[in-house]
């Protein structure tokens, strides 16, 4: 594995089973009995994760749960739902800063935080480089002892061999330089690899059976044979483990409450004025923690008041919500439940969140939506007036010609859809994908006639059309109809163009040679 001379220092700090640790918090007596995390408690639920007791018991992962009942009767299921998994990611993160304010969450393997872990001389002079070091990691260790997460520290330089070494040896371990790191990393068996660069049980038993049990003697095997022989993914762990380029580190820096507020000139003391003004900040902040996909636990409402002591209220729903109507209830009854001393010069709210559920994120996107009853009572009004004709919708046609490719029906009944929750975890964002054609946004229902295309690169006046100039043509490409009777027939073939005008507009034409002239289908966004 190859390092340059001055590379970083960097640190992994490995939380195993979190699930099972989640488990063992919530209910601390399954510690020393068999405990398993199945996906749903019921007999044909699949077991996913296993503590030291039940592993001894025969329970593996993937059986059923069932199953791992017969084979040990003292056996203990639980449920940790993924808002639990990532409010203990945040907990441990949060803790992680205090020792170093770059920390990088491996969202792929829950548990997993790589740390920056330079700079530390500054805090500790009088100590040597390596004690520093060993200092700073038990120290990690030792406080996520205290509030009830075991975890093993490695401090040393590269990614790959400082999350393999944790995951192997539990503990502390200090990697003076990186050929130490080296052969420490080449000890660790495969099976201790996780999600991050873990590879397939099924791969993992073949290379065992091989004699490949551990990252070293993977390292030794020749690349080219593994990828013909094992696939890509043992290929791929092979390179990173020979041909190593250190990745920057991504820390995920904990981002502000939102908060939001509002002055009253001249001061109110009006609750239902202050009640609407409040509904007005909420409706600015709930998209703020939507958008980082959490829900509100706690609202923290700050009345300063004129010429008297601020009026502090902590407000905390039954449970984590994103329902606007809850929170103002919860306003309105602390308003109420006691005369304000003085008039109000300013009101602010802050949320407190905690990771959503994805329920909770699809009622949120139902919330923003048109009322799909109230829309079809308008088309039925619609229908009423100006008859059935009036309302209407476009049905597909098997046709080759764009206009041909769609026709118009009444709509008889409008077609309401249901919110479907999303299948990525709650910590996943999906980016919005831009589409690789733009689409036609408006298709003309007669194609319009254009001015005859000047041959070279003579500018191609639009007028009387348009009175506009194409400054750019990208085409044609042809579209033929009945190919399959003859190449040679004309009458059924165009030749389509997106032409860009000096007003920004993008128009698509096209060509037919049949009557020799130029058209223009519709309009581009």
């Amino acid at each position: 594995m190859a390092w340059s001379c001055d590379a970083k220092r960097l640190a992994c700090v490995d939380v195993p089973a979190l699930p099972l640790q989640c488990l063992v918090r919530r209910q601390p007596e399954l510690a020393a009995l068999p405990a398993v995390i199945v996906d749903e408690l019921h007999p044909q639920g699949v077991v996913l994760w296993t503590n030291r007791a039940a592993r001894l018991a025969g329970v593996r992962t993937g059986a059923r749960y069932g199953h791992a009942l017969s084979l040990c009767a003292q056996l203990r299921a639980g449920l940790v739902p993924d808002a639990e998994q990532q409010a203990a990611i945040t907990e441990i993160a949060e803790l992680l800063r205090t020792f170093t304010p770059l920390v990088e969450p491996a969202r792929q393997e829950p548990g997993v935080f790589w740390l920056d872990a330079n700079g530390l001389t500054r805090f500790h002079p009088e100590l040597a480089l390596p004690a520093i070091h060993a200092l700073w990691a038990d120290e990690i260790r030792q406080n996520l002892r205290a509030v009830g997460w075991h975890a093993a520290v490695v401090l040393g330089f590269d990614r790959l061999a400082t999350y393999a070494i944790a995951r192997h040896f539990h503990g502390v371990r200090v990697l003076a330089d990186p050929a130490q790191e080296t052969r420490a990393c080449g000890r660790v068996q495969l099976a201790s690899l996780g999600a991050a660069w873990g590879i397939a049980p099924k791969l993992r038993d073949e290379l065992e059976r091989l004699g490949v049990a551990t990252l070293g003697e993977l390292a030794a095997l020749p690349e080219t044979a593994l990828r013909e022989r094992m696939g890509l993914q043992v290929a791929l762990l092979r390179r990173r483990l020979a041909h190593d380029v250190p990745a920057p580190l991504a820390p995920e820096l904990p981002l502000p409450e939102p908060v939001a507020a509002r002055d009253f000139e001249p001061p109110d003391n009006n609750a239902q004025r202050l009640l609407f003004a409040a509904k007005g900040l909420l409706a600015t902040l709930l998209p703020l923690l939507v958008a980082r996909r959490e829900a509100v636990a706690r609202l923290d409402v700050l009345l300063v008041l004129d010429h008297a002591p601020s009026w502090p209220l902590q407000l905390q729903p039954a449970e984590p919500t994103l329902q606007e109507l809850q929170l103002l209830d919860l306003i309105r009854l602390a308003l109420d439940r006691t005369p304000l001393p003085a008039a109000v010069q300013t009101l602010r709210l802050a949320l407190h969140g905690v990771p959503a559920t994805a329920s909770q994120l699809a009622l949120w996107r139902l919330q923003g939506q048109r009322d799909p009853h109230a829309a079809a009572l308008a088309l039925a009004r619609l229908r009423a007036l100006f008859g059935e004709e009036a309302v209407g919708t476009a049905t597909l046609r098997s046709a080759w010609l764009p206009e041909g490719q769609f026709a118009w029906q009444p709509l008889r009944k409008l077609q309401i859809q249901t919110a479907r929750a999303p299948d990525e975890p709650a910590n996943v964002v999906r980016l919005p994908q831009q589409p690789a054609v733009r689409p036609v946004r408006r298709l003309l229902a007669q194609p319009a006639r254009l001015p005859p295309r000047p041959e070279g690169n003579r500018p191609w006046r639009l007028a009387p059309f348009r009175p506009e100039t194409v400054v750019h043509f990208a085409g044609p490409y042809r579209l033929a109809g009945g190919w399959w009777r003859s190449i040679s027939q004309t009458d059924r073939c165009r030749d389509y163009g997106y032409a860009t005008t000096d007003r920004g507009t993008v128009l698509w034409v096209f060509h037919e040679p049949a009557k020799n002239a130029w058209f223009c289908q519709g309009f581009l966004e």
